[in-house]
């Protein structure tokens, strides 16, 4: 990514929480500082804190139906900026209506780029889960240092974003473990801060917010070309300028070797309700929506399924059906940025029993846009071929990445292709149809490696990998290397080691 286009995405803004557990909420101060953000344009605040007793905007009407042009106008015309309350006894709406509210928030960022919440002292509604994934940082302020631990402490999805603490002292590390290290490990925190020094300069806590969202970015779009190599400076160059004057950074693991960190991104995407892409004029939608359909449902797509998800996607997005097409394909133009959302109308989703197998299997490999194409059949059916393992598509070129430490083992068949097989103590598992092998045999393999390339090789239709696991048994009926095994489903290999990825 280019310096340019960090600057571009930042200007796009985000969602920032703000929370007073067990305090009053300095309305007053969240103003200044959205004010700051926006650079003295209008601003938005959504207070779901039940803390006000001034009249303001009813918060529900977000959940409820999409926001009028009109509605959107006055925003954008407003002289001043506007909150948006929740009565205590009006609630949330249901889950369902989360796309609802989502859509008015994307459609409130193209007026205001930077919008904030706050947050109420109860979380147990698991609206504020959802909207806390969205979220690009969580700043959690106020004077009442033991409900603020306590409450970052009971809410772990609050932990699993950039956080900004702005109570005085840290949390008890011995009684609100989780907290404190959440804390240390996020871009910032702050020890024995005066709350006056983010009142009294909402201008500097907004550049150092700023740099946050910039931080953010980085983590999963690192800068191209020259600009690369200080790409780690850079970001300790964020963590220097946050630190003054008033917050003190954390560490930063910058990565090690040819290691690939994807744990934190991943997870961070497959929970989030949608995710945007920029083409680059040659990619597809079908190949997207192959890909978006698998990482929200975890099914295997057909044509009849990926045709539907195009059109409304499409739809969704404000592009005719016929958009970018040609040879049976939707090819959007180079930068053209499509929002891929979860295909509420497709049932009997497997996301709740594999979905957590299907992330790992799909994370196997460098290209981000990979999803399966057949999963394992013990035997054939009416239905299905015999199938010993899954497919992963993926593009021709792609780095296979170890998933664990192991002893590299190749081989080559005639239908299998070009081989490679990673050989530990209990378990065995083999990548086929390579390209390119980057580990011979016997040779020590790390975690994290590239070990092969996605290829056609062997009796294949297209550019994927063929996965087969197998528990290592001296009777068993396959062999690779100097090891037996007998061959296992890889989603009941993964069930039953529970790996984790780098």
């Amino acid at each position: 990514m280019q310096r340019k286009v960090l600057d571009y995405l930042c200007k796009q803004g985000g969602l920032g929480l703000f929370a007073f557990p067990g305090d009053q909420v300095d309305f007053e101060s969240i103003d200044k500082v959205a004010l700051a953000m926006n650079a003295g344009a209008p601003f938005v605040i959504m207070d779901f804190s039940h803390k006000s007793l001034l009249p303001g905007n009813h918060l529900r009407t977000f959940f409820k139906r999409n926001l009028t042009d009109e509605e959107i106008d006055f925003i954008r015309n407003s002289k001043e900026g506007l909150t948006f309350r929740l009565s205590k006894e009006m609630g949330l709406d249901e889950e369902t209506h989360f796309r609802i509210f989502y859509h008015n928030l994307e459609a409130l960022r193209a007026v205001v780029p930077y919008i904030f919440a706050i947050l109420p002292d109860e979380l147990s509604n698991p609206q504020f889960k959802r909207i806390a994934d969205i979220a690009k940082v969580i700043i959690i302020a106020g004077d009442n240092r033991e409900a603020a631990s306590a409450y970052l402490q009971d809410a772990p999805f609050l932990r699993k974003r950039a956080l900004v603490w702005l109570v005085k002292g840290l949390p008890d590390r011995r009684k609100y473990r989780d907290a404190y290290e959440a804390i240390n490990k996020s871009y910032s925190r702050c020890r024995e801060i005066r709350k006056a020094e983010w009142v009294r300069k909402p201008d500097r806590f907004a550049k150092a917010l700023t740099l946050l969202f910039k931080a953010e970015i980085l983590k999963k779009n690192p800068l191209d070309g020259f600009l690369r190599i200080f790409r780690n400076f850079f970001l300790l160059f964020v963590l220097a300028v946050i630190a003054i004057p008033f917050l003190i950074p954390s560490n930063v693991d910058v990565g090690i070797s040819h290691v690939r960190e994807r744990n934190s991104e991943r997870d961070r995407l497959s929970l989030a309700p949608y995710f945007e892409y920029t083409f680059d004029g040659k990619e597809s939608m079908q190949r997207l929506s192959r890909y978006a359909i698998g990482r929200f449902m975890s099914v295997i797509t057909d044509e009849k399924m990926v045709k539907q998800y195009v059109q409304e996607t499409l739809k969704e997005n404000g592009y005719p059906e016929d958009f970018g097409f040609s040879n049976d394909r939707n090819v959007p133009p180079e930068g053209t940025v499509i929002k891929f959302s979860k295909p509420e109308y497709i049932e009997n989703s497997a996301s709740d029993s594999i979905g957590n197998a299907w992330r790992y299997w799909t994370s196997i490999v460098s290209d981000s846009i990979s999803y399966i194409t057949e999963f394992y059949h013990e035997k054939q059916t009416k239905e299905f071929r015999q199938h010993n393992g899954i497919d992963l598509a993926s593009k021709q070129g792609a780095r296979i990445l170890a998933p664990f430490a192991a002893k590299a083992w190749t081989s080559k068949d005639e239908r299998g292709g070009i081989i490679i097989g990673l050989v530990r103590k209990k378990d065995v598992i083999l990548f086929m149809h390579c390209d390119q092998l980057l580990y011979l045999d016997g040779q020590e393999v790390m975690q994290g490696d590239p070990i092969a390339t996605v290829g056609v090789t062997g009796h294949t239709t297209g550019p994927h990998a063929h996965i087969v696991t197998g528990l290592i048994d001296p009777n068993g009926d396959k062999r690779i290397g100097n090891v037996r095994y007998k061959v296992i489903d890889p989603m009941k290999w993964y069930y039953r080691f529970k790996p984790t990825l780098f």
